[in-house]
């Protein structure tokens, strides 16, 4: 039984409910995450778990201080329950913004590129670390209860019309540093959908992103021309590579690229 737990507050359950209607078969129960009764109410039977219940967007949605308890108290919760139940694994959606650009207001270079799981993680920002936190919960329940638990980092989420206009201007021009990664929901979905089924045993955090990039020209000339300082570490991510590696979720889930921005259905 794959139980998946959809949102916490009002506003995520309405904006949930938007972009994915209620599926024929699915059970919807309403709760927050943040109270750990609702969740193991929810959990109670549950096999495997997806966790995609957080606040984005910081410094714009929430105050800080809440949208961090938010996603950490979730999280958490989430294992907690799991582990009662006795689940044999958790997926979580972690970030991007771990790595600390996203919502970074200090300045700073990568180590090396294209990035990949080995890569240190710098957040800033009040999302960025509740994710980072997020996925230490996940190794620590991994640890003392033995659930098998995978933490996906998706790169910018292209929905339909996000891909129709990234078509339309032919991509993202670089005008600062950034991986310029993206995914299209379609194959995050199946990444998850993977995550919850594939053989796993302990914990694992992966990139999951496109084989090419959202930018409108080559990251090995457009980074270092925006960002000299990078010197020739953008240098292997010629043609349409981007800046973030997914040989791991490919390695370890089988997943596979199916669509892009690039080549509309």
């Amino acid at each position: 039984m794959l139980q998946e737990l959809a949102a916490s507050g009002q506003h995520e359950v309405t904006s949930f409910d938007r972009v994915a209607p209620a599926v024929e078969g699915v059970r919807w129960i309403r709760g927050e995450t943040t109270d750990y009764g609702d969740v193991v109410s929810a959990l109670q039977g549950a096999e495997s778990v997806i966790h995609l219940a957080a606040y984005t967007m910081p410094y714009v949605q929430n105050s800080n201080h809440v949208l961090f308890s938010n996603n950490v108290v979730s999280t958490y919760n989430v294992f907690e329950a799991a582990a009662l139940h006795g689940a044999r694994r958790v997926v979580i959606a972690s970030s991007g913004a771990i790595l600390g650009w996203t919502y970074g207001r200090v300045p700073f270079l990568p180590k090396y590129m294209p990035i990949d799981e080995d890569h240190p993680l710098a957040p800033q920002d009040p999302y960025g670390l509740s994710k980072l936190c997020d996925e230490q919960i996940a190794r620590s329940f991994s640890i003392r209860s033995g659930i098998e638990t995978i933490a996906i980092r998706p790169s910018l989420v292209l929905f339909p019309e996000m891909s129709e206009r990234l078509t339309k201007q032919g991509g993202q021009p670089i005008a600062k540093f950034g991986v310029y990664t993206h995914v299209d929901v379609r194959d995050l979905a199946q990444a998850f959908r993977l995550a919850a089924e594939v053989p796993h045993k302990g914990h694992v955090s992966l990139w999951v992103g496109a084989d090419d990039s959202s930018a409108n020209e080559p990251l090995s000339v457009g980074l270092p021309r925006v960002v000299p300082q990078l010197g020739d570490m953008a240098s292997a991510l010629d043609g349409e590579k981007p800046g973030i590696s997914n040989r791991r979720s490919k390695e370890v889930l089988g997943w596979e690229q199916r669509y892009s921005w690039r080549r509309p259905d």
